[in-house]
């Protein structure tokens, strides 16, 4: 596998570097790689990667304020940073110096002056360790029936994006959506065309949440979530109704449902009431099942 990962183009290196010459060399030895998102500082840099967490780090050893082993030290103890490999680039190769790179949680380090070829392979070689454990983790974290993410992964993005709406003060929704009757469908019609039906709706809700921080989920048999970072409730409701509305125009055939078609149910909940993820959950759930007691096929918020 570690041959076929080949194209870097879509990673992203982060240099935090504050000589404008060194961020130069560097810039100019790497442009060809992929994207390179430069910061003079630490403490900006921590907040870049927070947000947007790069592939790669390349680490300045001494900077103005924050030193780069201590951001290492902080990045590390994040979860959300704590895979993102860092390079320490610095000019103190005693050996002191450099256990204190591998203590503080660095992959490598280079030595300045930059020697290009050196720094191109060992960037190469980095990221391409890192592109192959993302595809890795990916894999472990999908559902494998219906290609959409599963429950631990879910666990895991929730807490984070948790998180980060406490440090943003920024809106956090969730969907919890049901397939109705889905028991009475499986015993009639067969469970390798229920399998069908489950692919067909994770379909759906991929084509509904399109935003690169959207995550739609399987919860669990036939239920299935949906994250919605940075979106208010009422937004969020819309999307789950033109989800619904979606599965319902599948139009596929459920002869043991009052619809006559295969239909869902989903319940909505924001963060703007509690900051604890059990909680958030049981709020959604408690509108799906508003939405079931209801008539099915129609989304209840709370």
């Amino acid at each position: 596998m570690f041959n076929d990962v080949n194209d870097l183009s879509d990673c992203t290196i982060l240099l935090v570097e504050d000589s404008p010459i060194n961020q130069k060399v560097i810039q100019c030895c790497l442009e060809d790689i992929c994207e390179i998102v430069t910061f003079a500082s630490a403490e900006e840099a921590i907040e870049y990667c927070l947000q947007t967490p790069p592939d790669i780090i390349l680490m300045d050893w001494i900077l103005d304020g924050m030193s780069g082993v201590q951001a290492c030290q902080l990045l590390q103890k994040e979860p959300t940073t704590a895979n993102i490999p860092i390079i320490f680039v610095t000019s103190n190769t005693s050996e002191h110096q450099q256990e204190e790179c591998w203590d503080a949680g660095g992959v490598d380090f280079i030595g300045k002056p930059i020697v290009a070829r050196t720094l191109v392979n060992r960037v190469r070689t980095h990221l391409k360790y890192k592109k192959q454990a993302d595809v890795l983790r990916e894999y472990s974290y999908v559902d494998g029936l219906t290609g959409v993410y599963n429950r631990r992964y879910f666990e895991q993005e929730l807490e984070r994006f948790m998180r980060q709406s406490q440090r943003t003060t920024s809106s956090l929704s969730l969907i919890i959506l049901d397939v109705d009757f889905f028991k009475k469908y499986n015993d009639y019609y067969g469970h390798l065309e229920g399998d069908d039906v489950l692919k067909s709706v994770a379909q759906t809700l991929q084509k509904n949440t399109r935003r690169p921080l959207d995550c739609a989920f399987r919860y669990g048999g036939e239920e299935f979530a949906v994250l919605l970072p940075n979106t208010p409730v009422d937004s969020a409701v819309k999307i789950a109704e033109n989800i619904i509305q979606d599965i319902h125009a599948l139009a596929i055939e459920h002869t043991e449902s009052p619809m006559q078609v295969v239909t869902a149910s989903a319940g909505v909940a924001d963060n703007h009431s509690t900051n604890e993820t059990d909680t958030l959950i049981n709020l959604a759930d408690k509108a799906l099942y508003a939405a079931k007691h209801s008539g099915r096929n129609q989304v209840k918020q709370l």
